[in-house]
């Protein structure tokens, strides 16, 4: 039997989960910049209000967490008589249930994090949930109920994407520019300024576009000439690594967490993007080495100090990229994956699980898109590449973080008025 409420505009039927029509989606989508600025100061991610931790894998408040678990657990269905348009706010979340509970789904809460006390339960749950029925609303029209995990998880899927290549694109705009970090002075920003200033470049549309790229510039004659002589090479490595924070800086898990456990994984994490992001550009323009985008190569730059391990980091770490490929999709998920690193050694056990969640709601989008483009199988061996992928990349992280650490002492030895960047003292207690 099916009762009937009306609560403000909205119809409410026991028993029925949202009504998940694309236009019902658009109502309740969260802008990308409104997600960031949300979960940024400890907001709901459904309705705004107050929130200090994760509920079923995502930053929520203790009203929307017992909304969620009780819609499904109940098994209940909601039915919005506004076309799915309503706009869910601490204010005005009681007056409709299906709006609340989508939004619930598109900002992550994963039903599969709810615990009940039988598998019984569990299993009529997800019977509910993956069920289609047609249904009556109050006009007298017919409606098709498309389970949440079809249109609701998908069209999140596809949101958590556009975040990424959004924010992706406003990094490479800077790094496409004639940007000086030099002339900025960030060599002299430390990593705490960085994490506690807003996004660094400000309006990057109103960046200039270099019109003399790639350049034929002289490339140094000595180590000497390299190290102090060479204003007129940009400082690419330093501006990868600021990108690389303010990247890390827009996803969820990781903005929620005390600015001192950010830099924790940032010690961890940064130098693999850095050098993550270097590779896919070269890869792009189809180099075999790591070119920036001046055309400058640091194997020429560091040929007069070439070691294997230089080899290592600037031409064999592009050998994965080229027999993996990786869609431009696919690389912004992956960057998210690295950056959000549970497993760094110095962090409280809260963070690691709010990282682990993050974490997770990533390498879940990978999946979905890999069997999206590819099919159930070939997506999960393709899925199985990308992971093989970060772990590799990790991995040549680590090398350039030894190789950062010999050059910096041949630096002293050579030149040791030549001081390391701010960003790397406070980062990886360097002077």
């Amino acid at each position: 039997m099916i009762h009937h409420h009306h609560t403000g505009d909205c119809l409410f039927a026991i028993d029925y989960f949202p009504a998940c029509r694309s236009g019902f989606i658009a109502g309740v989508m969260v802008d990308a910049e409104e997600r960031v600025r949300t979960s940024a100061i400890g907001r709901c991610a459904v309705c705004g209000a107050p929130a200090k931790c994760l509920h079923y894998d995502a930053v929520t408040c203790s009203g929307c967490k017992n909304f969620f678990r009780r819609s499904l657990v109940e098994g209940r269905r909601y039915v919005c008589a506004r076309e799915g348009l309503c706009v869910i706010s601490e204010d005005n979340r009681l007056f409709c249930k299906a709006c609340r509970l989508a939004k619930c789904f598109i900002a992550g809460m994963n039903a599969n994090a709810i615990q009940l006390d039988s598998d019984d339960s569990r299993k009529k749950m997800h019977v509910q949930l993956s069920r289609s029925r047609t249904m009556v609303d109050y006009r007298g029209r017919c409606q098709q109920i498309v389970p949440p995990n079809v249109i609701v998880v998908e069209d999140a899927c596809n949101k958590l994407i556009e975040s990424l290549l959004f924010f992706e694109n406003r990094c490479n705009r800077v790094r496409l520019s004639t940007f000086d970090p030099a002339k900025e002075e960030l060599q002299h920003k430390d990593i705490e300024y960085l994490l506690r200033t807003p996004f660094r470049f400000g309006d990057v549309s109103k960046l200039e576009i270099p019109m003399n790229w790639p350049s034929n510039q002289v490339m140094p004659r000595s180590f000497e000439d390299f190290a102090l002589k060479s204003p007129f090479i940009k400082q690419w490595f330093l501006l990868d690594m600021v990108l690389a924070v303010e990247f890390s800086k827009t996803l969820g898990g990781f903005q929620i967490i005390p600015i001192e456990e950010q830099k924790e994984i940032l010690k961890t994490a940064l130098i693999t993007n850095r050098l993550f992001a270097e590779a896919f550009f070269s890869f792009q323009v189809n180099s075999d080495s790591i070119v920036f985008p001046d055309g400058v190569k640091p194997l020429d730059l560091l040929k007069y100090v070439m070691t294997d391990i230089y080899i290592e980091c600037f031409k064999n770490v592009m050998e994965p990229l080229i027999r993996y490929k990786p869609s431009k999709q696919e690389y912004v998920i992956c960057k998210a994956i690295i950056a959000l690193n549970a497993e760094c050694p110095n962090i409280s056990r809260e963070t690691s699980e709010i990282l682990d969640a993050a974490r997770k709601q990533y390498t879940d989008v990978l999946l979905r898109l890999c069997q999206r483009e590819n099919g159930d199988v070939g997506g999960a061996v393709r899925f199985g590449n990308l992971m093989g992928l970060i772990q590799t990349m990790h991995a040549y992280g680590e090398k350039f973080n030894r190789l950062r650490t010999l050059f910096l002492l041949y630096l002293r030895s050579k030149l040791p008025q030549r001081k390391p960047s701010k960003l790397a003292e406070s980062l990886f207690n360097v002077a």
